[in-house]
């Protein structure tokens, strides 16, 4: 006799869980039909996120190009003011990223994320005509309105559409345009700083461009987007078909369910959502330190405002590169957790280089370990956790807290990276490698706990096939 059973719909992937050729009907996917359709979402779909993820680095983290660019001096900012603008986009960016992550289905991804890309291309143009502190800060704040549902949406998409193993090189994908976007703002901000007139700084230039060039491909993301990943314009029949049994297939995927408040609540009674929290943010603080002030720490090397710029390039161009190559790694394994780990550990030898040399040369090289560590801690931790909720609004309510709990942490950072700190920053380093430290603890005891869970279910399955019974299980392992 043949059973078809799921053991624990909370289940999630390991190597070979995805089910690519049988159900319970005797259909199969066609190989080549799959990836054509996925080819398709990778260029479409991917494309649109990585141009708003890229746009949305861009608007965000323009702040600290701005920095060297003058505006401090031109507002008027005294004290800790600088540091209060860039924690205070993150008071209503964490307050709103889980509303809009379980929002995301019930809305649709197409009309959601291009509401929240044209908001977020306004207030950007807006910044370049700001006069006073107190402008900066209501930009801030607005700007964290609509970006807040970009990453937590994205991610939620992605646990959508793509199966556990082709998720990580989708997250580098990503992922690789913030990178991107912070090589580029640093070039971008060295051409702009030489454009000065008579009614704008080189600063106010940055803001009104970059939002422009936003508002100008709002368009285009809305038209390409589709509206239902099972009947995108862009896949033929047969795409389409393929699509639809991948979702037969692959209860993960979830993309029918319905929401209820007890699938809400259900994200919140699992631990592992909250183990996921420590782990994101405790690494958040890196990637934030990352992007934020590195331009700040390269001049602190004794080079000027342009060289410092110039020289961000090379280190996100390197953390591309690591990413890629790592993600790959991680989805052939169907591992998550060592490759985490890893990466925490050069994360943690970039930080004690950093703050034990006064070496130019060998705090220049940090940053460039540090880079390797950098978006596999924040971007697999997340695909981690992702391939590891079943039920679509149990994972976004996941997703979505998840991000909320990282996303607290800029708002200490005027505290932890004070301005009178510049411009090594050395407290908010030290608070950095601590809590790379923690997130190693942390995913040591996740993935302890997961290998433990996947040996209970593999002599679950052997005791049912003792009895005699052909046993066809459904994504039963857990992502280790």
């Amino acid at each position: 006799m043949a059973v078809l059973k799921t053991i624990d719909h909370n289940a999630s992937e390991s190597s070979g869980a995805d089910r690519g050729s049988m159900s319970g009907h005797g259909e199969e996917i066609h190989a080549a039909v799959q990836k054509r359709a996925l080819l398709k979402f990778d260029m479409v779909v991917m494309g649109c996120f990585g141009v708003m993820y890229l746009l949305a680095n861009l608007d965000r983290n323009n702040l600290g190009n701005t920095q060297l660019m003058g505006l401090p001096e031109d507002l008027g900012l005294v004290g800790n003011q600088f540091g209060n603008a860039v924690s205070i986009f993150y008071a209503t960016y964490v307050t709103l990223e889980t509303p809009l992550s379980i929002l995301l289905k019930l809305i649709g991804p197409k009309y959601l994320l291009s509401a929240c890309f044209f908001g977020w291309g306004i207030v950007c143009l807006c910044m370049g005509f700001i006069k006073t502190a107190n402008h900066l800060y209501a930009c801030r704040l607005l700007l964290g309105i609509f970006e807040a549902g970009l990453i937590p949406c994205i991610n939620t998409y992605i646990g959508m559409v793509y199966l556990k193993s082709e998720m990580s090189i989708r997250s580098a994908v990503y992922y690789a345009f913030g990178a991107i976007a912070g090589a580029f703002g640093g070039l971008l901000a060295l051409g702009v700083s030489h454009l000065k007139t008579d009614r704008f700084n080189s600063w106010s230039w940055l803001f009104i461009i970059e939002g422009s060039v936003t508002i100008f491909l709002v368009p285009v993301v809305f038209v390409l987007f589709p509206k239902d990943p099972l009947t995108a314009w862009f896949l033929n029949d047969k795409e389409q078909a393929v699509m639809r049994l991948r979702h037969e297939l692959n209860p993960h995927l979830n993309i029918d369910d319905t929401f209820t408040w007890q699938k809400v609540l259900s994200a919140f009674k699992d631990p592992k959502t909250y183990l996921h929290a420590v782990v994101q943010f405790s690494v958040d603080i890196s990637l934030f330190g990352f992007t934020t002030f590195m331009p700040a720490l390269i001049r602190g090397m004794g080079y000027s405002g342009a060289q410092a710029q110039a020289l961000t390039v090379p280190v996100y161009v390197w953390a591309t590169i690591a990413y890629f190559s790592i993600a790959l790694f991680a989805d052939r394994s169907g591992l998550r957790g060592p490759y985490i780990l890893g990466a925490l550990l050069f994360l943690v030898a970039g930080y004690g280089i950093m703050i034990g040399t006064d070496n130019v040369a060998a705090r220049y090289t940090a940053l460039f370990i540090i880079a390797v560590g950098i978006y596999p801690t924040t971007g697999i931790a997340i695909v981690w956790l992702n391939a590891n909720f079943a039920g679509h609004y149990k994972r976004a309510t996941a997703v979505g807290a998840v991000f909320t709990v990282e996303n607290t942490w800029p708002t200490t950072a005027p505290a932890v990276f004070p301005t009178g700190s510049a411009p090594r920053y050395l407290p908010g380093l030290r608070v950095a490698l601590g809590l790379a430290c923690l997130a190693i603890l942390v995913v040591c005891v996740l993935m302890g706990w997961l290998h433990w869970e996947n040996r209970r279910r593999e002599k679950i399955l052997a005791m049912a096939d003792g009895e005699g019974e052909q046993v066809y299980v459904v994504e039963y392992r857990i992502s280790e």
